[in-house]
């Protein structure tokens, strides 16, 4: 938590909108440390620091692509009058979705419901200022009973009704 590396996001969507693809974690990775490669030369860290890096960048990855999938899922379904994502919405407002139902807009907060996930969240807290007109929503994804994709758990049905729930959609 004490050091300032470059973000991860703005390499992952690059690499996506680039390739058209989702990359591998070890790709993601690699097109980190390739985008951020004067920002590493400048700033030789020990090969302890790269290894923990390269297990954060490890640990978001999943994250990231979770929040890609829900939101994709969100707009697919239908549920919902709008439905914003954008990683500048990301990293400038610490927003990862937002959602516009009955003339109101929400934004969402997804995590995952662990320890580790609410210790970041209190860290992250008083990063942003929310945004006037925005009702803000926190979605935690509980591992037990979520979609299971590869090694990975997605945000699916299950949460999206607890979305429909919160915001007033009751057509589940």
């Amino acid at each position: 938590w004490g050091m300032q590396f470059p973000m991860f996001i703005p390499s992952f969507y690059e690499y996506v909108i680039e390739k058209n693809s989702i990359p591998s974690q070890e790709v993601f990775f690699n097109q980190y440390l390739g985008d951020h490669k004067e920002w590493f030369a400048q700033n030789k860290l020990s090969g302890d620091i790269m290894e923990g890096l390269k297990a954060r960048a490890f640990r978001t990855y999943p994250s990231v692509v979770r929040d890609v999938h829900f939101a994709l899922t969100v707009k697919e379904k239908r549920c919902f009058d709008e439905v914003f994502y954008n990683y500048n919405l990301d990293i400038e407002q610490g927003i990862d979705l937002i959602i516009g139902y009955a003339s109101k807009l929400y934004a969402v907060n997804l995590f995952t419901d662990t320890y580790r996930a609410y210790q970041g969240r209190r860290k992250k807290k008083y990063r942003h200022k929310n945004l006037e007109g925005l009702n803000y929503v926190d979605l935690p994804v509980q591992f037990k009973g979520s979609k299971e994709c590869g090694k990975f758990y997605l945000y699916y049905d299950r949460e999206l009704n607890d979305l429909k729930k919160i915001v007033g959609v009751y057509q589940l």
